[in-house]
């Protein structure tokens, strides 16, 4: 017979860095109060260490009941930096029921060091109590198997809608429809958040950045589908070859004697920007005067909000070669947020019989943690 247990995910989110030169090595620690007279604190679970991560994703801890404490007595939940010196980032303490009721309603708890100083939060990903049952391990309430994955009524697996007599199918398969036990069973837990690592990697297959940023503004549970951001944005330009307008002469276009003009907009960002990288081949008429340029725009709201031209100046030269730019600490990079564009433009010159020619126009954003 099966003894009674709780499986407990626990995630950390925005920690509090105590690292000076990288960021923390989190791992946590889960204790009851020892039932003596001196009141200290028994470790009953103590994770992994999570390396160089503020966010860190735990593995699920399978406690037994009769190593937890009565119903109204606490558990210490604390997370350290792992080091020389192990330092704690926060601590907090709750009851079991509490801690249930943090998973059901996605509340994070926050955490705090010994000075009251916040340490960041803990996300309550997975509460689930097995209170024996069948040999086979099913359970009145879902209970953790031997492969980390997990049996519910009916068969369920954790993987939606793929059931025990099947392999879990890659993208772009078609699942079949859910049996009762399987609707039943969502409906009355509606944790369709907990589910295994390999569930998420197939969900996240289907879904783009911006939908997976509209999961995590919506609840604290998606918070596992964060490391599926992308790091870096390709934005790719197709090649041309302009020649300057007729009717155009210097001055016709600013007062540095340009003839600006729209090369392309890129599509809508979703994060921020650490660095932009461009690199693309380019000539001009090959003769005679240099005047041919590109560069960026940071567009909002479709206005001009900075503009990247004067402080990375470069003319095209007369014979092709490769243009690489790397643009940071300037305003197209650092004020760049969700929602905004990069738009790309050109100038060929004034004056007469200006060319310019651009191939393989590449651009490489590296995007900051959402």
């Amino acid at each position: 017979m099966q003894k009674s247990s709780l499986a407990l995910g626990l995630n950390g989110r925005k920690l509090t860095d105590k690292d000076i030169f990288s960021k923390s090595d989190p791992y946590v620690v889960i204790s009851r109060r020892r039932r003596v007279e001196d009141g200290g604190w028994t470790p009953i679970r103590i994770s992994e260490t999570i390396k160089d991560n503020l966010n860190p994703r735990w593995s699920e801890f399978l406690i037994d009941l009769t190593e937890l404490p009565d119903a109204n007595e606490d558990l210490k939940i604390e997370v350290f930096d792992d080091g020389w010196k192990d330092t704690s980032i926060g601590v907090v303490h709750i009851t079991i029921s509490k801690l249930e009721q943090a998973h059901k309603t996605r509340t994070p708890l926050p955490i705090t060091d010994k000075k009251m100083k916040n340490g960041g939060e803990i996300l309550v990903r997975s509460f689930r109590m097995d209170f024996g049952g069948s040999e086979n391990g099913s359970g009145p309430i879902a209970s953790q198997g031997m492969s980390g994955g997990f049996t519910l009524p009916g068969g369920y697996n954790g993987t939606p809608n793929v059931h025990s007599s099947q392999t879990v199918c890659p993208p772009q398969t078609t699942f079949p429809p859910p049996t009762d036990a399987d609707s039943h069973w969502i409906e009355e837990h509606g944790d369709l958040c907990n589910l295994p690592d390999l569930v998420l990697d197939i969900i996240a297959e289907y879904l783009e950045p911006k939908d997976i940023l509209q999961l995590l503004d919506s609840c604290p549970c998606f918070e596992d589908f964060r490391r599926f951001l992308p790091k870096y944005q390709e934005i790719n330009g197709e090649d041309f070859r302009k020649e300057q307008h007729p009717n155009q002469r210097d001055g016709d276009g600013d007062c540095d004697g340009i003839n600006p003009e729209k090369y392309f907009d890129g599509p809508e960002m979703n994060q921020g920007a650490k660095s932009i990288k461009l690199n693309f081949r380019w000539k001009d008429q090959g003769w005679g005067h240099r005047k041919g340029q590109v560069w960026i725009q940071l567009i909002r709201n479709e206005e001009v909000l900075a503009d990247s031209r004067k402080q990375f100046h470069e003319l095209a030269p007369h014979e092709y070669r490769e243009r690489e730019v790397v643009i940071k600490e300037h305003p197209v990079v650092d004020l760049l947020k969700r929602g905004d564009k990069l738009r790309f433009m050109l100038s060929v010159g004034g004056g007469g019989g200006h060319y310019l020619t651009v191939r393989n126009f590449k651009v490489l954003v590296e995007l900051k943690k959402y």
